[in-house]
């Protein structure tokens, strides 16, 4: 092999990327192997982890906290964690650690329901949010151990390439763990059905575990120097604007988030079956319309797809309102991911553009930060208003649906269009988008802009 060619320059098959370097390949499939793995358990935990509390009779502010606080925790640790770790002595160990966690977690939770009535709910909320901290916490270690192994003029297609694969396989896994759960319902199940589904997505996490193990991890470059926390204030306003602005999209989103599930067990008596086609619905919805989004902001820019997006995603809860058959609401839920899916891209591309080129991961986890403490402050409030709201139609959640959409839409006309504008310096906002190797991976913060259980 020429000694002037980079062991990881991409030029063959392997997701587009050469697979003549043994080292090279190896790393890439054991990676792929992690990334089907850990959908599996996205599948499972996405698909169960809210009708598991609603079967214990988690009140609402439980429910919301399910969303909510593995969010909040993982902003702060995302924030601090430069502080207090040394990315000099390698990435890989950190992650380890943080997915390790994560499956232990899985496990504790599959065992949270056998404990008595005044524990097991609690329990149950603290397992799970933790479960969803460690996962997230290590994520941006991971993206950089992802972005050294695989090179940036080939990120977009390799990636494309993984997302792919991975959206199928929760596709896959979710109908499958409906088809297998179909004779349950919140009033005939029992337990055993939820912490099977939490064991098999804490195996799956540990399959994942031994894949990033023999994973191959490149020589950490030399670390940069940390700015400085307070050095963000002294950013653009645009970007504290922004950072505003996008925390309060997500969080007028989280009053009512969570509790679309809940409303489609309680109150439409969906058996899990019709609950994983919802599931499936989203995730089909976003594979599809994600395409079209990438050569729309291509050709009219991020912010005016950013515009766009969160006008139709202000429109979202309404139609759930008269909803009542399963059919109904998985054309909702089709409709819910690709208007995500728009905005998800976007927004993502946009952050980058406003955080500079300065301290840039000092500026996004600032704004993950807020994002994380808007979310949670929101989301405890749909949690109290959910039992306090005046019933319309036929439920107090028709309320809480509502007022959500009353407050997105208050939010797009106070700051959403008055985004700033920024000049795209990337090759293409689909390639850039398809560079986040967390996408489709992990519940991270990034995927999916923080999205809590499938964000309507």
């Amino acid at each position: 092999m020429n000694s002037d060619r980079h062991p990881l320059s991409p030029s063959g098959d392997l997701g587009g990327i050469s697979s003549d370097n043994p080292v090279r390949r190896s790393a890439l499939v054991f990676s792929l192997w992690d990334g089907i793995f850990a959908n599996v358990m996205l599948a499972l935990t996405e698909t169960f982890g809210i009708a598991a509390a609603v079967f214990l009779k988690a009140p609402a502010i439980a429910i919301a906290m399910l969303g909510s606080l593995p969010l909040l925790l993982s902003s702060i640790g995302q924030l601090l964690l430069p502080f207090v770790t040394d990315p000099g002595n390698g990435r890989k160990r950190y992650v380890l650690r943080g997915v390790l966690l994560q499956s232990i977690f899985l496990f504790c939770t599959a065992m949270s329901g056998f404990l008595p009535p005044p524990l097991r709910i609690w329990s149950y909320v603290l397992l799970f949010a933790f479960y969803g901290f460690f996962g997230n916490v290590v994520s941006g270690f991971w993206i950089a151990w992802m972005g050294d192994l695989v090179p940036q003029e080939i990120r977009g297609r390799h990636f494309a390439w993984r997302n792919r694969i991975f959206s199928i396989t929760q596709l896959v896994c979710a109908l499958i763990a409906g088809l297998i759960a179909r004779r349950y319902s919140t009033l005939t199940a029992h337990w055993l059905v939820f912490a099977g589904m939490f064991i098999a997505a804490g195996i799956a996490r540990t399959l994942s575990v031994l894949m990033m193990h023999r994973q191959y991890e490149p020589p950490v470059p030399v670390v940069q120097e940390h700015g400085k926390l307070l050095e963000v204030f002294s950013h653009t306003k645009p970007f504290l604007f922004y950072s505003v602005a996008a925390a309060l999209v997500q969080g007028t989103v989280a009053i009512a988030g969570p509790f679309f599930n809940v409303y489609y067990i309680r109150n439409l008596h969906f058996d899990y079956f019709a609950l994983s086609c919802a599931t499936a619905a989203t995730v089909l919805g976003t594979i599809i319309a994600l395409p079209f989004w990438g050569k729309f902001a291509d050709t009219f820019g991020n912010r005016t797809v950013i515009i766009i997006t969160v006008l139709l995603i202000a429109t979202v809860p309404l139609p759930y309102i008269a909803s009542t058959r399963p059919w109904h609401i998985w054309v909702l839920n089709f409709y819910t991911g690709c208007c995500w899916s728009g905005y998800n891209l976007s927004n993502f591309n946009y952050l980058l553009l406003a955080a500079g080129k300065k301290n840039t991961e000092h500026h996004i986890s600032f704004a993950v930060a807020i994002t994380g403490i808007c979310v949670f402050c929101c989301s405890m409030l749909g949690g109290f208003l959910a039992t306090r709201l005046p019933i319309i139609f036929t439920c107090r959640l028709h309320s809480l649906f509502l007022l959500s959409s009353v407050m997105r839409f208050l939010i797009f006309g106070l700051f959403i269009v008055r985004y700033p504008k920024y000049e795209t310096t990337l090759h293409t906002t689909l390639e850039v988008f398809h560079q986040i190797p967390g996408y489709r991976v992990g519940i991270g913060m990034l995927r999916n802009s923080f999205r809590a259980f499938r964000a309507k």
